[in-house]
């Protein structure tokens, strides 16, 4: 093992908290939020839902994907959204979606014919565009013409991970609460002994790595 003698004390500090931070991942990637994309059919009388309320469970880093339902022929239908909350739908400023189709047409070999064509659209409020209310514009075209416009409104929440502590917004205390609380105590303490026992098992391996790589240089240095 040549390169043993290669390890100075700071790159062997460097490389065991490498080691600490890969076992440690899998506590760590249990917290991240994964996103979810909500259905938005265009019909011909409007969206559905309408509105994307707060009981929906839509929060920042998730998308919304709006699918062209409208089989009305020569029918499309775009969407827009007030990403600045100004009130006007400004194609510089705010997000408009491609004009959507109910059914693009393919060759034989699975290609657009109109490279142009699109059936559905999603677009994820993250970054900037976070949590909030925003105004969101339908417009239809019948032939090429405008025929109808709604003007709806989604709620973005905010993507919250909570560790325990005090009781936040729809928590069970008080009376009746006994077997909650009494569920919620035993997930807690098999989530910390899970810890205990990877901080146990990551300083015992490191500790053995570290003596057998600091007892190999040794011996080759007599």
């Amino acid at each position: 093992m040549i390169w043993i003698n290669t390890v100075g004390g700071d790159n062997l500090r460097l490389w065991v908290v490498g080691i600490l931070v890969i076992l440690m991942s899998p506590c760590i990637a249990v917290q991240a939020h994964t996103p979810n994309v909500m259905m938005s059919i265009l019909k011909e009388d409007g969206p559905a839902p309408a509105d994307i309320l707060e009981t929906a469970g839509f929060v920042a880093g998730d998308g919304l994907k709006f699918k062209m339902g409208d089989v009305t022929n020569n029918s499309t239908i775009r969407v827009s959204i007030d990403i600045d909350d100004d009130g006007v739908f400004n194609e510089s400023i705010d997000y408009f979606s491609p004009w959507l189709v109910y059914d693009c047409q393919y060759d034989e070999n699975g290609t657009l014919l109109n490279s142009e064509c699109v059936e559905s659209n999603v677009f994820y409020f993250n970054g900037t565009n976070g949590s909030g209310i925003y105004s969101y514009q339908v417009e239809r075209m019948v032939n090429g013409s405008h025929t109808d416009f709604w003007v709806n409104t989604i709620f973005v929440g905010v993507d919250i991970h909570e560790e325990g502590g005090l009781p936040s917004v729809g928590d069970c205390f008080g009376a009746g609460c006994e077997e909650v609380e009494e569920l919620d105590s035993a997930v807690d303490d098999s989530n910390k002994d899970l810890i205990s026992a990877l901080i146990v098992i990551s300083v015992v391996g490191l500790i053995g790595v570290s003596f057998s790589i600091l007892t190999e240089k040794s011996s080759e240095e007599e």
